[in-house]
């Protein structure tokens, strides 16, 4: 009888191993086929335009131009661009009637559990009080995993760009200022896109600045417009959220 046990233990146990390589395999392979399929669309619809070229409208900086209809071509669901931490981030933004679909689609609407970058349900439009945008928290960096940087203890020391750039479909670049950045279990208020009377909104911005573990002393006031991004922090299935909050400042 032990022998027995022990003989379906050991088959469990294997079957187990078994089964915990190929999630990790296929898990892997997500990794890849997401990274792939960006760095092409990235070639695909993404123009530079270098500052003091021949022929061209001068310009003090990089520009670029995004090549939205064909973003819509492939997705129709393309609200978007959004680059940040030195190019890092720099994905399309979708947006659909639900924030479960695009937790395990790509952009590409294939099966993925890298997901895709997308804004949440209830927003309008960029001119919400509060916008707020997903993404999954990968270690390797993509997605949003590179929002963990801002999270070390020298980063803010390192790396003073604290601006997200955002595209919208009529390629106006919309940019906004980090002024608040915190750990928190996951709740409904800091996704609150907009407010009744502009007492719950000062309140808002009150509670989210501070929360953040730096002081900016960047004035928010009620007529600002807000970018919040947020993730998972933790193994998969955590309640805990890393949460940025950025002002428009254009």
């Amino acid at each position: 009888m032990v022998k027995k046990l022990s003989n379906i233990l050991f088959v469990l146990l294997l079957l187990l191993f078994i089964y915990s390589i190929y999630k990790i395999i296929n898990y892997n392979k997500d990794i890849k086929t997401n990274s792939v399929e960006n760095t092409e669309l990235i070639n695909k619809v993404i123009t530079i335009i270098l500052p003091d070229q021949e022929g061209q409208e001068k310009i003090e900086q990089e520009k670029i131009e995004i090549d939205f209809e064909e973003l819509k071509s492939i997705n129709t669901d393309t609200i978007g661009w959004i680059k940040y931490n030195q190019d890092k981030i720099n994905y399309p933004i979708v947006h659909t009637t639900n924030n479960d679909y695009y937790l395990n689609h790509s952009f590409q609407k294939k099966n993925n559990k890298l997901g895709a970058i997308f804004m949440d349900y209830k927003n309008i439009s960029f001119e919400d009080n509060n916008v707020v945008i997903y993404g999954h928290n990968i270690k390797t960096g993509a997605m949003f995993g590179s929002l963990n940087d801002i999270f070390s203890n020298n980063y803010w020391e390192v790396d003073k760009n604290n601006y997200i750039e955002i595209y919208n479909t009529n390629n106006e670049l919309i940019k906004y200022q980090i002024f608040s950045y915190y750990t928190i279990k996951a709740e409904n208020y800091y996704t609150t896109t907009n407010f009744n009377t502009k007492n719950e909104f000062q309140a808002f911005i009150d509670t989210i600045k501070k929360r953040s573990h730096k002081n900016f002393q960047i004035e928010v006031t009620i007529n600002d417009k807000i970018l919040t991004l947020t993730t998972c922090h933790g193994a998969a299935g955590t309640n805990i959220r890393r949460v940025i909050h950025a002002k428009r400042i254009n």
